[in-house]
């Protein structure tokens, strides 16, 4: 698209005056390309009304250039004598502002086009939210897992409510009913925060908030949890007690970071990090004052990683940002020990240059060390752990494409760690061979705007894989082989 606009501002450039275009053409087509990259990083639709904008200014101004060259053309040459038949030639210049506004009009009609082709196949409207992360848990009290949904925009002008469905036996779901407002949110989790036994619902968005069960699944109202820091504009959080006190604590990895204009025209930065809140076991939390790392988090997973008996915090990281307020992808994940009190310290390690986006914990070898699943833009990495928490590249590299989520269980029965790798379109089963050495198991399809989650929704003790998007839910049954079988699609939602 850029080599589009460029191309049709430089064929607007020549509505003006061979001698203008030689002086002025070259600085007009730099400062052009300056800001055409700037409006370029706020998007699609913002690159492309900002050219709609430039060029009309460049069109008007260019028919009025030729239009005043013309009118004073008469008069020039009636001073130098042949005024009389220059005068005379007025079906000449009828003839060449005739030209010039069905140029225009040409322009205008191709700038027309462009733009609803790109309504069109870029910027649909139609186009559903997309499920962020789905948490699974018995929020009814029924012995059955239900299902949260978090939901986002992907790149729409509205925002969408998350939806809370009830498992009904036999995974059989169906919409709560309940409103979980509208604020985008990017991960999900369940755990009883307020310590009356019932699980509660943690969302992680640009900040983190708590809905309070009251028993049978009926949720009301949220509060936010603690100060969120400048510079965390999503975060995707993980629950645990970090300090040993009986109450569940949030940990927050922060993503991405930005910058703003500022006092004489500086840019003000604002960097990512991570941060952690204890929970005092009322439902209310307060923060540790900590800021970990400035690199921009996807997500985190938590556990003992170094025998401490301490859950400690492994990130998976994306990007990191310049000193201009540019992201710069690819950089390494980070580990942090805790130290029983909620108190985190780099562990100095840097493993893997990949864009990251999941990471999950498990003893994938049998020795009894938690173990990490990478998930990236791009193969999948295996980070393997001596039990003292320093990791160390296994060499295998699973798949290829993005990377969402990641999941852990024993699929075939065979008593070791199966994987689960959900991407943009699909998710792949790996099967361990109990020693973490993985083969490919079961490829299943959905929608790009969907999500999956792992667990034993139909109630017959084996693990299956749930995919839910915001109108429709299908339940791929496991079979205890390692293989699943597909439900039929259901709508979850009373049709109008």
């Amino acid at each position: 698209m850029y080599s589009m606009l460029m191309l049709l501002y430089r064929f607007s450039l020549h509505l003006f005056s061979p001698h203008f275009r030689q002086e002025f053409a070259g600085e007009m087509e730099k400062l052009f390309q300056e800001q055409i990259a700037a409006a370029e990083a706020n998007g699609r639709l913002f690159l492309l009304l900002f050219f709609l904008h430039e060029s009309g200014g460049l069109l008007v101004s260019g028919v009025r250039q030729r239009l005043y060259a013309r009118q004073a053309r008469p008069l020039l040459a009636a001073q130098s004598g042949s005024g009389v038949a220059v005068l005379a030639d007025h079906r000449w210049l009828r003839r060449r502002f005739l030209q010039v506004v069905a140029l225009v009009i040409l322009l205008g009609l191709l700038l027309f086009l462009a733009y609803w082709i790109y309504i069109f196949f870029f910027f649909s409207f139609d186009r559903p939210p997309r499920v962020q992360e789905i948490a699974l848990g018995d929020l009814t009290g029924n012995g059955y897992l239900d299902a949260y949904l978090a939901i986002a925009p992907d790149g729409e002008p509205y925002i969408h409510p998350d939806y809370l469905l009830f498992n009904e036996g036999d995974g059989r779901f169906r919409d709560s009913g309940q409103d979980f407002g509208e604020a985008p949110s990017f991960s999900a989790k369940l755990g009883d925060v307020n310590g009356d036994g019932l699980p509660d619902i943690v969302v992680g968005w640009h900040g983190v908030k708590v809905y309070r069960n009251y028993g049978s699944g009926t949720f009301r109202g949220h509060h936010s949890v603690g100060d969120v820091q400048d510079g965390i504009y999503r975060l995707h959080i993980a629950l645990s007690d970090l300090n040993h006190d009986g109450n569940l604590d949030v940990f927050g990895a922060g993503c991405c970071g930005g910058g703003i204009p500022g006092n004489g025209g500086m840019q003000q930065l604002f960097y990512p990090a991570s941060q952690a809140w204890l929970g005092n076991g009322g439902g209310t939390f307060s923060t540790t004052g900590q800021s970990l790392g400035q690199l921009g988090s996807q997500a985190v997973a938590l556990g003992d990683l170094n025998g401490d008996g301490n859950p400690d915090a492994f990130l998976a990281n994306s990007s990191r940002m310049d000193a201009s307020g540019n992201a710069q992808r690819g950089v390494p994940n980070t580990i942090w020990f805790n130290d029983g009190q909620g108190n985190f310290s780099d562990s100095g390690q840097r493993l893997g240059q990949m864009e990251s986006t999941a990471v999950t914990l498990g003893d994938i070898n049998g020795n009894g060390f938690l173990d990490a699943v990478v998930g990236n833009r791009g193969p999948d990495e295996i980070w393997l752990n001596d039990g003292q928490g320093n990791f160390h590249d296994s060499g295998q590299r699973l798949g290829r494409g993005l990377t969402r989520s990641l999941f852990l269980a024993d699929l075939d029965g065979d008593g070791d760690l199966d994987l689960v790798v959900g991407g943009e379109t699909s998710a792949q089963v790996w099967l361990n061979d109990g020693t973490g050495q993985f083969s490919q198991g079961q490829k299943i399809s959905y929608d790009q705007y969907e999500a999956i989650a792992l667990g034993d929704v139909t109630g017959d003790g084996i693990d299956d894989i749930f995919v839910a998007g915001v109108e429709s839910y299908q339940v791929w049954r496991g079979v205890g082989d390692g293989r699943f079988t597909a439900d039929q699609r259901t709508d979850y939602r009373e049709k109008p």
